[in-house]
């Protein structure tokens, strides 16, 4: 785990370290980072952070910055508390480590891959009360992928592109409502840009995102009277699960959605289609613990 920030930081000082995320090389990241902890705090040496991390040399963090010598994944994990991170910031660091380390071509590639998976998934805008009206209605969240994909610069040339079928009027909507909303911007060729990459719901109503749910859920349940199709999976488990076991299959759900999205962020290959992803829990019965004290 890592340490709490001392009391003696601010709140600002804290936000001007350096992020993990922004790096693909840990050296780069520790230079940095010691270099922004230095003028924070003048008091700040190699030996103030050998002995956070642990380590017998105080020369130890200048000698991996210069590359005389690397960190082992004991090393790594002792820095972590010493860097103050932890949780998808720890393992991102601990892969860094490993990338600028591994010497098979392969390995390397497949470290590269994930790491950039992970930045992806933190590039993520969130969107505003303002911006709430995007949510309203399935449409809006399919034009404003297939505007920028396609190249199909008009509502009329959209309009036959989508499952269910939309009219122009309706498309047409989209793109006004997408741009005044500043969510899809006009290119230089014409044609549209994202505003922000990805979009996930900030301070909207949260009735407003279950309607949108319930939309899409309604989609996914038209799709099961047509023919199966390699574009379409619909599945399910039926499972009974302890209390303990519950918040896990919850965290499983919530880790493969920031895949997904990650995932497609770093798609090299142009887009094809769009695509819904639904993820559904929902309890068939109550909590027999619940249920029995109600009961009793």
């Amino acid at each position: 785990m890592s340490k709490e920030p001392s009391k003696t930081l601010t709140s600002e000082i804290v936000a001007t370290l350096p992020e993990v995320f922004a790096y693909l090389d840990h050296r780069d990241f520790l230079k940095d980072w010691f270099e922004t902890k230095r003028t924070l705090s003048k008091a700040f040496s190699y030996r103030t952070f050998a002995r956070k991390a642990g380590f017998a040399s105080h020369a130890f963090l200048s000698e991996v910055i210069q590359g005389r010598r690397n960190l082992s994944e004991e090393s790594a994990d002792k820095c972590l508390p010493a860097l103050g991170l932890a949780g998808e910031a720890a393992h991102y660091f601990q892969l860094l480590v490993r990338y600028g380390q591994e010497t098979h071509l392969e390995k390397r590639r497949d470290f590269l891959s994930e790491l950039l998976r992970l930045q992806a998934s933190r590039a993520i805008e969130r969107v505003s009360h303002g911006q709430a009206e995007y949510f309203s209605h399935w449409l809006n969240v399919a034009v404003r992928e297939v505007a920028v994909f396609s190249k199909l610069g008009t509502a009329k040339e959209m309009a036959g592109f989508f499952q269910p079928s939309a009219t122009v009027a309706e498309v047409e909507r989209s793109l006004v409502l997408l741009e005044r909303l500043e969510l899809l911007k006009r290119n230089d060729q014409g044609g549209w840009d994202y505003s922000f990459p990805r979009l996930t719901p900030g301070d909207v109503p949260t009735e407003i995102v279950r309607s949108l749910k319930r939309q899409m859920i309604l989609l996914a349940q038209d799709r099961l009277s047509h023919p199966e199709s390699p574009d379409t999976h619909i599945s399910s488990v039926t499972v009974s699960v302890s209390r303990r076991r519950l918040s896990k299959v919850r965290e499983i759900l919530e880790r493969t959605r920031k895949e997904i999205l990650a995932e497609t962020a770093t798609d090299e290959d142009p887009a094809d289609q769009v695509l819904q992803v639904n993820f559904q829990m929902i309890p068939l019965t109550s909590s027999l613990e619940r249920y029995r004290s109600e009961h009793a």
